[in-house]
C-alpha cells in the first residue's frame, strides 16, 4: 500500500499520468494484504482447530496407541512417530528402543516435548506439519498432559493389582495356616484323647460295678470329644482336599450333610487356593441348606469355563435368601472375590436358592 502511494508521488512529480496505474497498485495492495490476514486468521483458526480436536481426542483416551493416532490427525500427518524417554533412551509404544533422526531432512524433522527442562518425548514428522507456533505448543502440551495420565493410571493400576495379590496372599496363607493347624489338631490334642480313651477302655477291663460304668463313661465322653475334635479339624481344612482334590472332599462334605445331594464333578485336580475357595463355597451352601432352605435335595456341579472354573449349589427349598443378612456369604464373596472371581446368589420366594461363583483357573506350578 506504501509502494502504491509512493508511486502516485513520483508521478505527480514527473507530471506523468501514472494516477490509474497509481490506482491499481493500491487496489492490488489491499488485496494481498487482506490476503495476508485472512490466511492468518485461517492459520490460527486452523490450528485451534486441530488443538480443539486433540483434547477432544485425548478427553478419555491417554494410552500412548491413542496419543499418536490423535496427534497425526491433529498436526495432519499420518506418518507421524512418536518416542518416549525412559531412563538414558528413547522407545517406542511398545517399549521397544528406537533410534531418532540425527540430522533433519528435508521431509521430516525431530521435534523433542521437555516437561520442566527435561525431555519426555520426541514427534519425528513432515517439516510442515508443526510450522504453526500455537499448534505446536498445544501439541507439546497434549503430550505432556497424557504422558501424565498415561503414568498416572499405570500407578493406579499396579497399585490395584499389589492390592488384588495382597488379598490373594491373604487367603492363600490363611488355608496353609487351616492345613497347619488341622495337622497339629490331628498329632496333638486328636491324639491324645484317643490314647486317653484307649487307657480307660483298659482299666474298665476287669472291672465291675460302679468304677466299671464310671470309667467306661468317661470313656465314651473321651471317644466322643475326640470326635467332635476331629470334625472341627476337618471343618477347619479337610484333609481329603489336600490328599486327594476336590473330589473326594466333596464327596465327604456330601455325606455329612443333611439333606440328600447329587455331585457332578470333574474328575481333575485344580490349583489348591481355587480347591479350597470352591469347597468352602460349597461348604457354606450347604450349611445354610441345612439352616434356612426346608429343602429336599441339593445339587453341586463344579464344571470348567475356558479359563474359568464355575460352582454350582442348587436347592429346591423356599428361596428368599439374602446375602446381605449374614456374614457367612458375604465373606464368602469376599473370598472369592480375592481370588479373582465373582460369586451371585439367585433365590427367588419358593424356587429355591443358587449360589454359583467362578473363578480364574491358574496353572498348577
Amino acid at each position: 500500500m506504501g509502494g502504491a502511494l509512493a508511486l502516485a508521488a513520483i508521478g505527480r512529480l514527473a507530471d506523468a499520468d501514472t494516477d490509474s496505474l497509481a490506482a491499481w497498485a493500491y487496489s492490488i495492495a489491499i488485496t494481498l494484504t487482506a490476503g495476508a490476514l485472512a490466511a492468518d486468521q485461517l492459520s490460527s483458526r486452523t490450528a485451534r482447530a486441530a488443538a480443539t480436536g486433540l483434547v477432544v481426542d485425548l478427553a478419555d483416551r491417554h494410552e500412548p496407541q491413542a496419543l499418536r493416532a490423535a496427534l497425526a490427525r491433529a498436526i495432519g500427518d499420518p506418518a507421524l512417530a512418536i518416542a518416549y524417554r525412559v531412563g538414558e533412551q528413547w522407545v517406542d509404544e511398545a517399549g521397544q528402543p528406537v533410534r531418532l533422526p540425527a540430522e533433519r531432512s528435508d521431509a521430516r524433522v525431530v521435534t523433542v516435548v521437555e516437561d520442566g527442562g527435561v525431555p519426555v518425548a520426541a514427534l519425528v514428522h513432515d517439516t510442515a506439519a508443526l510450522r504453526d507456533g500455537a499448534l505446536e505448543q498445544s501439541v507439546a502440551a497434549a503430550v505432556r498432559l497424557a504422558l501424565a495420565n498415561v503414568r498416572l493410571q499405570a500407578d493406579v493400576s499396579a497399585r490395584v493389582r499389589e492390592v488384588a495379590a495382597s488379598r490373594r496372599r491373604l487367603v492363600e496363607a490363611g488355608d496353609a495356616e487351616r492345613r497347619r493347624l488341622r495337622e497339629r489338631l490331628r498329632a496333638g490334642a486328636e491324639r491324645r484323647l484317643g490314647d486317653a480313651a484307649r487307657g480307660l477302655a483298659e482299666l474298665t477291663s476287669g472291672r465291675h460295678g460302679e468304677a466299671a460304668a464310671t470309667l467306661t463313661a468317661l470313656a465314651a465322653e473321651l471317644e466322643g470329644a475326640r470326635d467332635d475334635l476331629g470334625r472341627f479339624a476337618q471343618g477347619v481344612h479337610p484333609r481329603a482336599l489336600a490328599e486327594h482334590g476336590l473330589r473326594a472332599a466333596l464327596g465327604e462334605l456330601a455325606d455329612q450333610a443333611a439333606v440328600p445331594v447329587v455331585l457332578d464333578l470333574p474328575d481333575r485336580r485344580f490349583p489348591v487356593p481355587q480347591e479350597a475357595t470352591v469347597f468352602f463355597v460349597c461348604s457354606e451352601g450347604l450349611a445354610n441348606v441345612a439352616k434356612y432352605a426346608d429343602a429336599s435335595r441339593v445339587s453341586i456341579e463344579v464344571s470348567t469355563s475356558g479359563t474359568r472354573l464355575v460352582v454350582r449349589v442348587a436347592d429346591d427349598g423356599v428361596g428368599g435368601a439374602d446375602p446381605a443378612r449374614g456374614s457367612g456369604l458375604l465373606g464368602l464373596a469376599d473370598r472369592v472375590e480375592a481370588m479373582g472371581g465373582a460369586m451371585s446368589v439367585t433365590s427367588p420366594l419358593g424356587s429355591g436358592t443358587r449360589l454359583e461363583a467362578e473363578l480364574p483357573i491358574r496353572e498348577i506350578a
